[in-house]
């Protein structure tokens, strides 16, 4: 007779643990949508605090980051600040829209100056740059009280003592370069001998002109209505300028007229009415044509370094990083419109 198979019975704790799964098995998708949002909750509150940390550690930074580049030249958030300051003071000006251009500019021409100047034998000594620091506190290069006046001057500025000093030298060299080029202008030039009427608009202009057609006296209008105070008395006439000095648009209608015609031009806010005296193919260089001149020469040159290197300017009101701009607006005391 076949041995009867018994049953053996499922111990409790087996039927205890298929509770407890059958439980979780139920609520699994509630844990898991609590384990997601849970986890999101951290990753927000982990991005934010990193974010605050990573602001903490730009703010921290940001005076010693790179405000300018001009070639191999580099100037720091902290440092262009220090002459923010300086400028404001000196100009003025607090506006930042007015500042940061000007002084960038100003802080580029430095840069190329102390770069290039020695490619045109332009150098400025040990004592000529002394000269121009003991110009600038107001003091002779031999006064006994240049250093503590300099050591002084520093602490008012903010500026190291290298960061003076290259400013002074690019100043001497600024004036060597100007005298170099206006050295180099010819003695004589094409010139034409002009004088003028400056109006605010043209409807005023063209009732001078149909006086002028009927005889009226040039000087006697000019005398009674001319905007120009630097020639007006002189009865409008400039005298003799030299080609290169007025720039193409109006050279090229000035020496375009003979002796004795009478023409009208546009220039900003400006409405001018010429009338040439003469004309000249070589007519001799003034002292102050000379000057302007050089000028000319100077910034073609200066224009042709700038286009020679990489510039980098953070601090450009248009394109430059806000951050730096804004820490420099607080720190030198600017104001924004």
């Amino acid at each position: 007779m076949p041995k009867r198979r018994t049953k053996i019975p499922t111990p409790t704790w087996e039927h205890e643990q298929t509770g407890i799964t059958r439980k979780l098995e139920a609520n699994r998708w509630q844990l898991w949508a609590t384990a997601g949002i849970v986890f999101l909750v951290v990753a927000s509150l982990g991005v934010i605090g990193w974010a605050f940390l990573s602001d903490y550690i730009d703010d921290q930074q940001r005076p010693g980051s790179l405000g300018l580049r001009v070639g191999e030249r580099e100037i720091t958030v902290r440092d262009y600040t220090e002459r923010a300051n300086l400028f404001r003071e000196e100009s003025g000006v607090r506006n930042a829209g007015s500042v940061l251009p000007a002084l960038s500019a100003d802080l580029i021409q430095e840069a190329l100056l102390l770069q290039f100047a020695g490619e045109r034998s332009v150098t400025a000594s040990d004592e000529d740059v002394r000269a121009e620091i003991a110009s600038r506190l107001g003091i002779e290069a031999d006064d006994a009280n240049f250093d503590a006046r300099f050591a002084e001057e520093l602490a008012r500025t903010g500026l190291s003592e290298e960061e003076f000093t290259d400013a002074s030298r690019a100043a001497v060299l600024l004036g060597g370069l100007t005298d170099l080029f206006a050295a180099e202008v010819v003695d004589s030039l094409p010139s034409v001998n002009y004088r003028q009427i400056r109006l605010a608009d043209q409807q005023t202009a063209d009732g001078l002109i149909e006086q002028l057609n009927i005889g009226a006296d040039f000087a006697t209008l000019a005398a009674d209505n001319s905007l120009d105070t630097a020639t007006k008395d002189e009865g409008g006439e400039v005298g003799w300028v030299p080609e290169g000095v007025l720039g193409d648009s109006l050279e090229n209608i000035l020496f375009a007229l003979e002796a004795n015609e009478i023409t009208t031009f546009s220039s900003g806010n400006a409405v001018f009415i010429f009338e040439v005296l003469d004309k000249s193919d070589s007519q001799e260089v003034s002292d102050e044509s000379r000057d302007s001149l050089g000028r000319a020469a100077y910034l073609d040159w200066l224009i042709e370094k700038q286009e020679s290197v990489e510039v980098v300017n953070e601090l450009d009101t248009q394109i430059g990083n806000p951050d730096k701009i804004a820490y420099v607006v607080k720190h030198a005391n600017l104001t924004v419109q």
